[in-house]
């Protein structure tokens, strides 16, 4: 266990600087500004780390929570992603970052890749160290990018698009944490055999679930106006998840009741349905 303790820590260091850069930076952006573009821009890390390292198998992490491999890739992911990468880009926002100290950002990226690698907390595929140095560098410049865009574009497609990365990391934050716990997993046969891991074929199934559920979620919340078409994500969300219980594409365990992740869902969309509702207002 003694691994998790530095992508903790590492972790809870980020968080930090983005939290002090958002207090000395309050005047510049409201917080809601913020939270928006950090939510925003870990969901681009994790749909980036779903492709090179869920589907590409291009590093490990190591953080000793399991004897399973994709079981700690699956808690360095969450560790890491959520927290290193969208710390960086509020950051960039907050200190109006150039491209002098977008490319020292991405070489200060290099430093605890290095140390873990040296420490064996993280080993590397077909990654290498100069393909993470120019990934933070695009990171970055995509991210500065769209808050500018989001940020003075507060309508239609530029919108709708934003609050679709912010409800795919409400809906699917949940299913990764469960899945570790033990609790819940997806399952299709077909996909378990084209990746023959428990914790791997799980993600891929609901975080494809979960990319076209937030479809359906943007429309009705985000571009149908009426109150009650808002209905229609909580209806959604339930008859879906009951049938895939009823087909055994989701699996509970250990006793966890189905209803407790029906719950948890519907807390996702509310939560999601709120901060679309309170957050850059169009003027």
């Amino acid at each position: 266990m003694s691994n998790v303790i530095w992508y903790a820590s590492l972790a809870g260091i980020s968080m930090g600087i983005a939290a002090y850069a958002i207090y000395m930076k309050r005047d510049k952006y409201q917080f809601s500004t913020y939270m928006v573009f950090y939510l925003f821009s870990a969901t681009i890390t994790w749909m980036g780390e779903f492709i090179v390292l869920g589907l590409f198998n291009s590093y490990a992490y190591k953080t000793g929570i399991s004897q399973n491999p994709w079981a700690q890739n699956l808690l360095g992911h969450l560790l890491l992603n959520t927290s290193m990468f969208p710390a960086a880009a509020t950051v960039m926002i907050a200190y109006s970052l150039k491209l002098g100290g977008i490319v020292l950002t991405a070489a200060l990226f290099l430093l605890p890749e290095y140390i873990f690698d040296k420490l064996g907390l993280y080993e590397q595929h077909w990654w290498n160290y100069y393909m993470s140095f120019f990934n933070v560098i695009a990171f970055m410049l995509i991210s500065r990018k769209w808050f500018s865009k989001m940020y003075k574009e507060r309508r239609g497609l530029t919108r709708a698009v934003t609050y679709f990365f912010i409800a795919f990391i409400c809906i699917h934050f949940p299913s990764p944490i469960l899945l570790l716990a033990g609790k819940q997993q997806y399952k299709l046969s077909f996909v378990r055999k084209i990746f023959d891991d428990y914790y791997l074929s799980s993600i891929i199934v609901s975080f494809t679930y979960h990319l076209i559920l937030c479809i359906v979620f943007v429309y009705f919340v985000c571009i149908l106006k009426k109150w009650y078409w808002k209905i229609v994500p909580f209806l959604t969300c339930i008859t879906v998840l009951t049938i895939f219980e009823k087909t055994n594409i989701l699996i509970i365990h250990d006793g966890w009741k189905f209803i407790y992740t029906i719950l948890l869902q519907q807390i996702s969309i509310a939560i999601f349905i709120l901060i679309e509702k309170f957050t850059l207002k169009p003027d």
